[in-house]
């Protein structure tokens, strides 16, 4: 009888991804003084399709077809713009910890969206655990800050969420047709066509800024984006869904911990405890989606982006 081979958790990658992806909140943090929120949303997208099109040079990203070209720029424009653009503005006003903690709220909406069009049934722990992430995000939005100042950017970070939910039910169909390379690509074309205007005041700013501010935004394309999806990848080859699951959770805590390092920020207890109670809801409420979750063979074959929507739509900047 021929012995299983023992699978090895894949912990550095998994630790990048986290650290990656936590380090986009405090990013966003940095360059905005020099950048408007929507000059960072369209320099971002830029270099992440400037990163990737070696890869549609090298035949990596396939063609888009014509029937799937609407699908795909309503996930562009809800998950590239709109998220990007709601998370930056709402940056403005909320830390890095904070926002990150409330986006990781993003599968309460998926599961809500799921329920409403695709037929999906949560059961009683999802709703539990849905009702119990919803109430721990209301906490960090009227705990995150004193001023109408602070209460809108939580606002605007938890549409955010809600907005990343939304792409993540817009990309699942496409996930079926196409790599996760190729939804980041083609989504991020559509993504930038609405921010395209803003252009020439864009450039003014690069020119204008702070070599500092200007090195975040290219980190965000960099690292935040195209490194990340790399490790993701690389993570979700290596294990099972549910282990890989475990970064999402841990990607708030790094933007936590980046957000004190580079700002000497803290969050305070309601917004720990509502955080707490954001992380607590969706493990309930995804458990038994993940126990269910595919082959890490199946799940690589579909791209990094095929996990489960509460599976991959995490904290990620």
């Amino acid at each position: 009888m021929t012995a299983t081979p023992r699978t090895t958790t894949p912990w550095i990658p998994m630790a990048a991804t986290a650290v990656l992806w936590g380090s986009a909140f405090p990013a966003i943090r940095m360059a905005l003084p020099d950048y408007s929120p929507a000059a960072v949303a369209l320099l971002r997208i830029t270099i992440t399709v400037i990163l990737l099109l070696p890869f549609l040079a090298l035949g990596k990203i396939g063609r888009l077809r014509r029937g799937d070209a609407l699908r795909m720029a309503a996930f562009g424009i809800t998950g590239m713009t709109a998220y990007q653009v709601l998370l930056c503005f709402g940056e403005k006003s909320v830390e890095a910890g904070t926002a990150a903690m409330l986006i990781a709220a993003s599968p309460v909406f998926t599961t809500i969206l799921g329920m409403a069009f695709l037929g999906d049934r949560p059961g009683v722990r999802g709703i539990t655990g849905l009702g119990v992430a919803l109430s721990g995000a209301l906490l960090v939005a009227f705990t995150s800050g004193s001023g109408n100042g602070s209460l809108m950017g939580a606002l605007m970070v938890l549409a955010a969420a809600a907005t990343q939910a939304t792409s993540f039910a817009l990309q699942k169909p496409l996930l079926k047709k196409y790599s996760g390379a190729e939804c980041v690509f083609y989504g991020s074309l559509f993504g930038l066509l609405p921010l395209l205007p803003l252009a020439p005041g864009a450039v003014g700013q690069v020119a204008a800024a702070e070599g500092q501010r200007t090195a975040a935004v290219v980190w965000l394309g960099l690292g935040c984006t195209a490194m990340a999806f790399w490790t993701w990848s690389r993570t979700l080859r290596a294990t099972t869904a549910s282990t890989a699951a475990l970064v999402l959770y841990a990607v708030p805590v790094a933007a936590l911990g980046l957000d004190a390092v580079a700002f000497g920020n803290a969050p305070g207890m309601g917004a720990v405890a509502g955080g707490v109670l954001v992380l607590a809801g969706v493990a309930v409420a995804t458990l038994r989606r993940r126990a269910a979750a595919p082959s890490p063979s199946r799940v690589a074959a579909r791209g990094a982006g095929a996990l489960r929507e509460p599976s991959s739509a995490g904290a990620r900047g």
